[in-house]
């Protein structure tokens, strides 16, 4: 059977076991402390999660790879159209890479050190570029109600910030009810991470 690695609160591997329990796909999600130990860095050399661990021994990786992969092992179900929904999916994913980076360095007391060379605020920068995706997604109306890869990626970030430091996610309506709607699944249920503050 193949593996999935995760850590409880993540939320780039909460898409993917949701979408497992979803697409009920023959894989067994495999819960790794945090921070990553060694033995992580052995599966995926990022030491990041998830990966996918085929039962013929290859390893996929990063979340992108996994989610489409796990697609293609559900029978391509017409939910995710790649054509369509790839650039969406990919640009959510680096949100959430940039929200979590900003967080991270927050939460680490990380700041400048030295001369700001390049002349703006990292995190904040980050910040900036969440608040403008999120902004395009509502505009663009990229994300639809229902369980697609694009809205899954989108709830698991937005529920992820509610659960760790918070975010306006709330003020785009559109967005809202596809996050709301999805909150309710027995999926995401099963997946809730635990609460954590940042204090």
């Amino acid at each position: 059977m193949d593996k999935l690695t995760y850590f409880s609160g993540s939320p780039f591997a909460r898409m993917c076991r949701v979408m497992v329990i979803e697409w009920d796909l023959p894989v067994e999600p495999v819960e790794y402390a945090f921070p990553p130990g060694p033995d992580m860095f052995a599966i995926n050399p990022l030491g990041q999660v998830p990966a996918l661990i085929r039962g013929d021994g290859k390893t996929i990786f990063p979340t992108f790879l996994v989610l489409e992969a796990l697609w293609k092992m559900a029978g391509r179900p017409s939910t995710y159209d790649a054509d369509r929904d790839r650039q969406v999916l990919m640009t959510i994913l680096q949100m959430t890479d940039a929200y979590v980076a900003a967080c991270y360095q927050r939460w680490t007391g990380l700041g400048p050190v030295n001369r700001n060379a390049i002349g703006y605020d990292l995190a904040a920068r980050h910040l900036d570029r969440v608040n403008s995706t999120l902004n395009w997604l509502e505009t663009a109306g990229s994300v639809t109600p229902g369980v697609t890869l694009p809205g899954v990626a989108l709830a698991c970030l937005c529920l992820w910030a509610d659960a760790r430091d918070g975010l306006d996610w709330r003020r785009y309506p559109g967005l809202a009810i596809v996050v709301q709607d999805l909150d309710q699944r027995d999926s995401f249920a099963q997946t809730t991470p635990r609460v954590w503050r940042y204090e």
